[in-house]
């Protein structure tokens, strides 16, 4: 079952970038605001500056009293702001108005200073804001020195202008700037929109490939992707190799299965038919032993089968645990003792030789599996051994310079098997013609299939004067 997010790659990528120009938006327009507000702060600054510079020009002391001639120029400056007022009030020295509005304020916070490039520049001349007769104004004090025989100090201009003009002015540079910015967000949308597109293209493609195949087409992927999508297809590719390593497998095994299962079947429905039209009781009784011994061939060859079907699923599905060896080896060997005995065989155990007692020879596996795999290998060499003989079961350790390794050994002294027959014993199914005894031909290839799944190897050798040694070496684990 698929589980769903409820979002597209596609919508995120959509909602992330109307979140990037959303807040590319909010800075732009913070930063135009703060433009034009500078911008006309600064241009109405200078025209309050020209002023106040040509009223200090017209100030002048006559038989020991400041006369003001007021420049109508001065004022003119100020009259482009066509809805402002304008407010000013000349001191002198000792605070006393000269000229102009009365109660006009003052301020000793939040002062800015005038840095003007005329030659006139005074460093206490301060720009501040403020309100007056209930509107905001913005003032310049600037003070000009006079110096006579009988009078010595600064006269204080202070002329004021409304603020409605300057606000706006800086209105409406923000919202230039704002008309000029907003074509080159939109194209950019536009463009980043483009490129989620043609960004998506090999996603579209891969999903169209991939809806378009029929349930048996599992070839490979062979589409030119994006590096990132590169180990998506490689994984792809490897889950198809391994459906189609599984089905081809599952194929070849149902055919063989079925082929191994109709001669038994075919053979016994035979010999029951043959029972029931004997009329010799004796004859009829060994048709019908011969009926039992078929079911029973029958029944083994079931369970094998359904054994290499539940460890093919067990190799898919379970990981490898640490388990030890030895432990394993006991109980196996415990478990087939009474039907080594019923054959007159023994079994001998000789697990701890390379082992401190009590140890455990950790190795990483599947217990089931290793189970089964030694009970296959065990029950053959107890089939083909001869009565009254012993059947060897060992584990010693291997060391060597780069790994250490655990050895499982299985001695009989059976009849062994030829050299030319040794490579063809683990295919399934397969059975010596010189074989006098009876069996499915599955206990050592399922041992094998074990074997492969754990990375251990195995060989057969052997043994003197007769019989089969078989070798299992797994690494061992530090414990």
């Amino acid at each position: 079952m698929i589980s769903r997010s409820g979002r597209s790659i596609r919508g995120q990528l959509v909602l992330m970038t109307l979140l990037l120009l959303c807040i590319a938006s909010f800075i732009t327009f913070f930063l135009a605001n703060s433009y034009g507000k500078r911008s006309a702060q600064i241009s109405y600054d200078r025209l309050l500056t020209s002023a106040a510079i040509q009223v200090a020009e017209n100030i002048s002391m006559k038989e020991g009293n400041i006369t003001v001639d007021l420049p109508w120029s001065a004022f003119e400056i100020l009259s482009s702001a066509p809805n402002d007022r304008v407010f000013y009030q000349i001191k002198d020295k000792t605070g006393q108005k000269i000229t102009g509005y009365d109660g006009l304020p003052t301020s000793k916070e939040k002062r800015q200073r005038a840095n003007f490039d005329a030659p006139q520049h005074k460093p206490d001349s301060y720009f501040f804001d403020a309100s007056y007769d209930g509107e905001p104004v913005r003032f310049l004090i600037y003070k000009k020195r006079l110096t006579e025989a009988n009078y010595s100090g600064d006269v204080s201009i202070q002329i004021g202008q409304t603020v409605i003009a300057r606000e706006a002015l800086a209105n409406e540079i923000s919202w230039r700037g704002i008309q000029l910015v907003f074509p080159f967000i939109s194209v950019g949308f536009i463009l980043v929109m483009l490129g989620i597109w043609q960004l998506l293209k090999p996603i579209n493609k891969l999903n169209r490939t991939l809806s378009s195949r029929t349930g048996f087409d599992l070839s490979k992927i062979d589409l030119p992707v994006p590096t990132e999508l590169e180990q998506l297809v490689q994984s792809i590719n490897h889950f198809m190799g391994q459906l189609e390593n599984n089905l081809n497998h599952l194929q070849r095994f149902t055919s063989e299965a079925a082929h191994q299962l109709r001669t038994p079947l075919a053979g016994l429905k035979s010999q029951a038919q043959n029972a029931l039209s004997e009329e010799d009781e004796g004859a009829r009784h060994k048709q019908l032993l011969r009926v039992i011994e078929s079911c029973d061939m029958l029944n083994h060859t079931v369970t094998q089968l359904l054994m290499q079907a539940t460890l093919s699923h067990r190799f898919q599905s379970q990981q490898l645990t640490q388990i030890d060896l030895i432990k394993i080896t006991k109980s196996v060997c415990k478990h087939v003792v009474v039907s080594a005995l019923q054959q007159e065989v023994e079994i001998a155990f000789e697990g701890e030789t390379s082992f401190a007692k009590g140890n455990p020879a950790y190795i990483l596996g599947d217990e089931f599996a290793l189970e089964q795999m030694l009970r296959n290998i065990l029950e053959n060499a107890i089939k083909y051994s001869p009565a009254h003989s012993v059947v060897v079961v060992s584990l010693a350790k291997l060391d060597s310079s780069s790994t250490s390794k655990i050895a499982l050994s299985v001695q009989d002294k059976g009849i062994g098997i030829p050299d030319s027959e040794k490579p063809h014993v683990f295919e399934r199914f397969y059975r010596s013609a010189n074989n006098p005894r009876s069996g499915t031909g599955l206990g050592l290839a399922i041992a094998k299939e074990v074997v492969d799944h754990h990375g251990a190897s195995l060989a057969l050798i052997d043994n003197a004067p007769t019989g089969l040694i078989v070798n299992i070496s797994f690494e061992l684990l530090e414990s």
